[in-house]
């Protein structure tokens, strides 16, 4: 797993990474930092955007990635879409559906979750975690728009959000969704070999989470943890929603994400993804890294990864390109 983690640091500087999308741009890639409300200290935050500047190699570890390092925002003001990653993870583990997305026009700025990150996991499996993260996310979306290279090509009133896993809970409490940490152990009375949360016994964890950011106008959750929503969960919550779900998810099992999915608005979008696992919406590995890497980079017999990011990437620049292109403008 330490492994894997490290690989993980490397993945912006995979060769050809964020190729699939509109090539409407070059992409501009900078390192921005946050003050993170949970601990001393700063976070950090990987920012991707289309700029006119060439794109060159950039060497990270053993990797390169094309991108204009350090270039300016093109001119203009330009959605945004924020990323949450999953517990344990990393600011780079969507590097590609970012920069899909930097391609198409679009601003991204993805989240590294202090506490919750493969350099700093001290929070994982503990109710902290949970009650961070969305505090985070929303430091981060702060720091973005306050920033005088960056913020001011942002459109405020077309801000997107999208997370994975532990980022799908994280973003789906920025649209307004309620948690309930204390109505796990129903779920778990229902599903007791549920993997992510009941097998090794109930969490005792208790308290309700609202960090509501209205900021926040259409969310794509893919595979979120969710067992702490229940009914009622996203009454106040009026933001598009596109929720994906795995076919073979054996971290999350068969019911959190259906459970969700049926307590969503009626103006969301469900997608279940046929023979994909959990770790099917990180980003693709080089093919010489996954045996090394392990669960994270290997997928159930017969899946795809790299041609499933294809049309992911596509999917997701149409949804937030429907959603966002009528939202408000704003300063």
């Amino acid at each position: 797993m330490r492994r894997f983690l490290v690989a993980l640091t490397m993945l912006a500087a995979l060769p050809g990474i964020g190729m699939a999308g509109p090539a409407a741009a070059e992409v501009g890639m900078r390192t921005m930092t946050y003050p993170d409300p949970a601990h001393d200290g700063m976070g950090r935050m990987n920012v991707w955007y289309p700029t006119t500047a060439p794109e060159q190699p950039v060497r990270r570890g053993p990797f390169t990635l094309s991108v204009a390092d350090g270039a300016p925002v093109v001119e203009g003001r330009h959605p945004l879409v924020m990323v949450s990653h999953g517990s344990g993870g990393s600011a780079l583990g969507h590097v590609d559906t970012a920069m899909a997305l930097a391609r198409a026009g679009y601003v991204v700025a993805a989240v590294h979750h202090v506490g919750n990150s493969f350099d700093d996991d001290r929070d994982a499996r503990s109710a902290v975690m949970w009650r961070n993260r969305p505090a985070q996310f929303s430091a981060a979306l702060d720091r973005v728009l306050s920033d005088p290279d960056v913020g001011t090509h942002v459109d405020g009133g077309r801000i997107g959000a999208l997370g994975m896993s532990a980022g799908g809970y994280t973003v789906l409490v920025a649209a307004g969704g309620v948690a309930d940490l204390g109505i796990i152990a129903d779920f778990c009375a229902r599903h007791p070999r549920n993997p992510a949360f009941c097998r090794d016994g109930v969490p005792q964890w208790t308290g309700r989470i609202e960090a509501p950011d209205p900021r926040i106008r259409a969310v794509v959750a893919m595979v979120p943890a969710s067992a702490m929503f229940g009914d009622g969960a996203f009454a106040k919550v009026s933001a598009p929603i596109r929720l994906y779900d795995a076919e073979a998810d054996v971290i999350l099992g068969d019911a959190q994400v259906k459970e969700v999915r049926d307590r969503l608005p009626p103006n969301s979008e469900y997608a279940l993804v046929a023979g994909a696992g959990h770790f099917s919406f990180i980003v693709p590995y080089p093919a010489e890294l996954v045996a090394e890497i392990g669960a994270p980079a290997q997928d159930p017999p017969g899946f795809d990864r790299a041609a499933f990011h294809e049309r992911l990437n596509r999917e997701v620049v149409d949804f937030f390109d429907r959603n966002l292109a009528a939202a408000r403008s704003g300063p």
